[in-house]
């Protein structure tokens, strides 16, 4: 494979991740929908319970689009590096994609859910403000 196809594939795979990340914010909107709506006394304990698993999901899937987005630069950057190693002259781009701070070429490709720790500080916060909504108590309010 030479380097217009690498760059090429991780657009590709760049397109596609954005996508997934646009469905994973959408759907968890919905889920803070949902949870606003069994907050405090307005839901049934079945209700908490399955929109609790619901956003759990979603947090799920949103760690995988973040890992595979992880995985996909890591991937262009060890083949990048390849061709680079092989004697080619790489072109400008391909260049400063390796000398960026995406460029880090892994000693071995391994997908992670954990390989991000600001993606995964950012979905724990998601999820600590999720189950808050659901499960803390509502004050009553002082007219």
């Amino acid at each position: 494979m030479d380097q217009y196809q690498t760059l090429s594939l991780l657009n590709l795979a760049m397109i596609h991740n954005g996508i997934f990340t646009f469905a994973v914010f959408f759907i968890l909107w919905v889920a803070f929908r949902m949870a606003v709506q069994v907050r405090g006394d307005l839901g049934t304990m079945m209700a908490k319970v399955l929109t609790t698993l619901f956003g759990l999901m979603i947090v799920m899937f949103g760690l995988q689009v973040f890992a595979g987005r992880a995985y996909s630069m890591a991937t262009a950057a060890k083949s990048l590096s390849v061709i680079k190693a092989s004697g080619q002259a790489l072109s400008v781009q391909a260049e400063s994609y390796l000398a960026g701070p995406y460029g880090t070429v892994p000693a071995e490709l391994q997908f992670s859910l954990f390989s991000q720790p600001t993606g995964l500080i950012l979905w724990a916060l998601i999820t600590i403000i999720f189950l808050g909504v659901i499960w803390l108590p509502v004050k009553k309010q002082l007219n």
